[in-house]
């Protein structure tokens, strides 16, 4: 007997999408599931679509639970929905996104054959357009372990997917952490702190599965995307505030004070981190981004511990690889080091591109300093033209364009060792790291 899945969605005017993601729950191969829809004071004709689809579920054998509120944001719509739920597990999705047809299958199916395991994740690919015409792309997150005592911490570095609706969760183990009852009303902000602090900070086993079933609508501008440098303020000062409310609803006993301080602290070098981004990338960010970096830097000072105080000045220039020394450092990243003999050459590959204007400051004095700079349009003094025909095996190439067919192209070309630009990035994070991070 398969166990009942309650799948909980907040309905929302969208009318243009909604029909796919319905067209996705019905394909699902799993056939016990309850299906919670709460609109949202829709306006947009979301509804109707909703009362179209009905009958199909019901056909499908799906038990289908319909709430109709007031507009109240995502997060009031959803919790409305998670305190319907009846099923063995709980999962919640988007109305505008869509479904692989075994997302429900592969963890729910999992967590009916292994009790003694609490909740799945999976992973998840973007697209664009609709029907036939749909592009994909994969979210680009770092794998998780087995077991992974710094999940939170990867969560809020954005290191790990970070959506609640990658989770299909044992509802005891949902209700155990008391998500439900604490979950976020007041904000139309975020779910996400609210339901992954507790989810990932109360001791529950995982089971991850390293498959894209669930599928992210790009398409149109959501919450969480910023066209101007005071709303990507907001979002990021308002995903600060709940996370440090989740915090403070788990109980000491399974996160004392200072596990809660060590978590607030990386959740306000996050809010830094992404504001510093924002400021650098967004049109009307330059002039933010000076108070951008100052905060980024009383942060790293406040959070980790230096070998002495940064100023603007030691960071500026170096923020990408000051930014990945400190996430390294927090989150115990291995490193493999890069092996730099005495006596070889050591070249640097497309030295006028915009990757290794960025990257060849930071080697300046590390022992990985090109010898000799190579480009295609290179003057043939100061930055020489490639030849690939002198490398030998006592060569060392450094290949700064970001294009993984260069890549591929140089290593083809060359019998020596040769390293990506984020290679070269990490090395210099790790020299950052041995220089100044205690």
């Amino acid at each position: 007997m398969q166990g009942k899945v309650s799948m909980v969605m907040p309905c929302y005017n969208k009318v243009k999408y909604i029909g796919q993601m319905f067209d996705s729950i019905l394909v699902q191969e799993w056939n016990n599931i309850e299906l919670i829809l709460v609109n949202d004071g829709s306006t947009d004709g979301t509804r109707d679509v909703i009362s179209q689809y009905e009958p199909m579920f019901r056909e499908r054998g799906y038990e289908v639970i319909i709430e109709d509120q007031i507009n109240a944001g995502v997060c009031a719509a959803a919790k409305a929905g998670l305190a319907l739920a009846t099923g063995d597990y709980i999962c919640m999705v988007d109305s505008d996104d869509e479904l692989d047809p075994k997302y429900v299958s592969v963890m729910a199916g999992f967590l009916d054959e292994h009790d003694q395991y609490d909740y799945c994740i999976c992973d998840a690919v973007l697209y664009t357009g609709t029907g036939t015409d749909k592009e994909f792309k994969r979210l680009q997150f770092s794998n998780l372990n087995a077991e992974e005592p710094l999940y939170t911490e990867r969560y809020l570095l954005a290191d790990i997917r970070s959506e609640v609706w990658v989770y299909l969760v044992r509802a005891e183990y949902l209700k155990k952490c008391n998500i439900i009852e604490n979950y976020f009303t007041d904000t139309k902000g975020s779910h996400e702190p609210g339901f992954i602090i507790p989810l990932t900070l109360y001791p529950g086993r995982y089971k991850y599965f390293p498959m894209s079933l669930y599928h992210f609508n790009v398409g149109d501008i959501g919450h969480s995307h910023h066209v101007r440098f005071d709303q990507a303020q907001r979002f990021y000062d308002e995903y600060h505030r709940l996370s440090q409310i989740a915090l403070d609803q788990i109980p000491e006993s399974i996160a004392n004070y200072d596990k809660k301080r060590k978590i607030t602290d990386i959740s306000l070098l996050s809010k830094h981190i992404n504001l510093y981004r924002h400021a650098r990338g967004m049109q009307d960010g330059h002039s933010f981004l000076e108070e951008a970096i100052d905060q980024l830097v009383e942060t790293i000072n406040k959070v980790c511990k230096v070998t002495k105080p940064l100023t603007n000045e030691s960071i500026i220039g170096k923020e990408e690889s000051f930014i990945l020394a400190v996430k390294n450092k927090i989150l115990n990243v291995p490193y493999n080091d890069i092996p730099v003999l005495l006596n070889k050459r050591i070249i640097g590959y497309g030295a006028l591109g915009k990757a290794a204007k960025t990257l060849l400051p930071l080697l300046e004095q590390s022992p990985l300093k090109p010898t000799e700079l190579w480009d295609i349009t290179g003057d043939g003094v100061t930055v020489k033209k490639p030849d690939f025909s002198s490398l030998s095996e006592n060569d060392v190439v450094l290949v700064f364009p970001l294009s993984e067919q260069v890549l591929e192209d140089v290593k083809q070309s060359s019998p020596c060792d040769v390293y990506s630009a984020s290679e070269v990035q990490y090395y210099v994070s790790h020299f950052i790291k041995e220089n100044y991070l205690s």
